[in-house]
């Protein structure tokens, strides 16, 4: 019996051994995420860069959105909304048929969001306030999501795509923004900010169930756009 308790300390110390890389790992991207969605969440000046021109999500806008290929009467989830700017693109192309839910973390961002929908008449947006480990999407609720500059803000990856592949539909699509990661090219503070680049990026979401469907060139240069596809049966 001494061997077999010998064995199992052993297995164990071999398990907590491979596990503390990956809990190291978990903690540096939640600390990283976390110290910068403290600088976004309270303050209002964020609403106005957002939607400044020159900054290229806010011009390239509407091509951004046209790979979603919205049509009336689909249901999107817009993950990181910010200021609301695709969220209310998109509500105007699915029209009254279709919900836009416009989720963020920032409280100021969610009545930001509830104000400009009331203002531009567009009842199916919907401001959501969402949390750092979920969407807090029902399962089986959108036909698209997008994530546009905004997952290298997420503080729980793994568990926030976990929540986006539950609430897409099958066969939903996943449109996905960041910022290129490119040493010599990239300027240091967005490398910084940006914990990894783009094939990085890609693993983590075909490891939680999407498959990519391509890589768009729209023009943008500090950011690149790739489409992935929810693989398999809702639920697995």
């Amino acid at each position: 019996m001494h061997w077999m308790r010998a064995f199992a300390a052993v297995v164990a110390l071999k398990l907590f051994a491979g596990a503390a890389p990956a809990l190291a790992q978990q903690q540096d991207i939640t600390d990283r995420a976390r110290q910068m969605n403290e600088s976004f969440a309270a303050d209002e000046e964020w609403i106005a860069r957002f939607e400044m021109e020159g900054r290229e999500i806010f011009d390239f806008r509407y091509k951004i959105v046209d790979q979603l290929g919205l049509e009336p009467g689909v249901d999107v989830a817009d993950i990181g909304a910010g200021s609301g700017l695709l969220s209310r693109i998109s509500a105007e192309r699915v029209g009254p048929g279709g919900t836009v839910y416009a989720i963020d973390i920032s409280p100021t961002m969610i009545d930001h969001i509830a104000s400009m929908a009331q203002e531009g008449g567009l009842p199916n947006l919907r401001p959501m306030l969402g949390d750092v480990r979920s969407p807090q999407l029902p399962p089986n609720s959108v036909d698209v999501v997008m994530v546009v500059a905004t997952y290298h803000h997420f503080e729980f990856p793994e568990e926030m795509l976990a929540g986006i592949k539950s609430a897409l539909r099958p066969g939903g699509l996943f449109v996905f923004v960041d910022n290129e990661r490119i040493y010599g090219v990239t300027s240091p503070g967005i490398m910084a900010m940006v914990r990894a680049g783009k094939g990085t990026f890609t693993d983590e979401i075909v490891n939680a169930g999407f498959d990519l469907i391509d890589e768009v060139d729209i023009g943008m240069e500090e950011h690149y756009l790739l489409r992935f596809r929810h693989r398999g049966e809702m639920g697995r």
